[in-house]
């Protein structure tokens, strides 16, 4: 769990399978919950899980052959390379937020929340990664960021710069790059002995093309589209008329 104050809140977080208590806060909030929690206002939250505790060949044979084609193409002829890291390694902590701001900027979105994510690297559930290309400089072209609890490992964030490229080239190799870190990163923690890959979210509705696009570049891996829930509870006044108001604004948002 992480506590920490958003504006006139006193937040605690639970992820996964991690059972709620009742520390001195105004608000409880659990994350990736199968089933709704009793005495709690839960919204639906759509994902792809992964099974990953299968042998490798039988996750990767579930995988779209045009990206199996592609992950094999980066592994055998972009020479590419990853890393990883564990969320308390600031170097890597603080290139991986610059990287992901500047993505950020170029797509007009906020930048990264970087006290929440230290301390979700403090309380040891953050994991980096990131691939490279095979130039001298070994230039990232894309950062992968999770939350790794025993049994789950949920994708976070996803940054690459393939914007700023004009060359198409240059783009199909950062998108190769990209499919090829995920094959890496379910690798790293099927070895680790996590047991789903959650692919951090699925958008249910029609509308918004460049998250059905998201979408589309998710489900060529395979896995399961499936409903979790967010479940909040408000501990103190303040705190019920904070939900409360926020449900008059902002619909189901956080």
């Amino acid at each position: 769990m992480i506590v920490y104050r958003k504006k006139f809140l006193g937040i605690v977080e639970y992820w996964n399978n991690e059972k709620p208590d009742a520390p001195a806060v105004d608000l409880i909030r659990c994350f990736q919950q199968p089933h709704p929690i009793e005495g709690m206002i839960c919204r639906e939250f759509f994902t792809i899980l992964l099974d990953i505790n299968r042998d490798d060949e039988e996750i990767f044979g579930g995988i779209k052959r045009d990206t199996r084609y592609e992950i094999r193409r980066a592994t055998s002829k972009d020479g590419l390379s990853c890393d990883y890291f564990d969320g308390m390694d600031s170097e890597a902590f603080q290139r991986f937020c610059d990287y992901y701001d500047e993505f950020a900027n170029q797509k007009a979105q906020p930048k990264l929340n970087r006290a929440w994510l230290s301390l979700l690297a403090e309380s040891g559930a953050l994991t980096l990664s990131r691939v490279n290309d095979a130039s001298e400089e070994r230039e990232t072209l894309v950062w992968h960021a999770y939350h790794r609890s025993n049994v789950r490992a949920t994708l976070l964030y996803s940054a690459s710069l393939f914007r700023e490229h004009d060359d198409s080239a240059r783009r199909n190799m950062i998108g190769r790059a990209n499919r090829f870190l995920h094959w890496q990163d379910i690798l790293r923690f099927k070895a680790a002995g996590v047991s789903v890959y959650d692919f951090g979210g699925w958008y249910e509705g029609t509308t918004n093309r460049e998250r059905l696009s998201i979408n589309h570049f998710k489900e060529e891996f395979g896995g399961e589209i499936v409903k979790n829930y967010i479940c909040e509870r408000a501990i103190t006044i303040k705190a019920k008329l904070f939900l409360r108001l926020r449900r008059l604004l902002l619909g189901n948002a956080i």
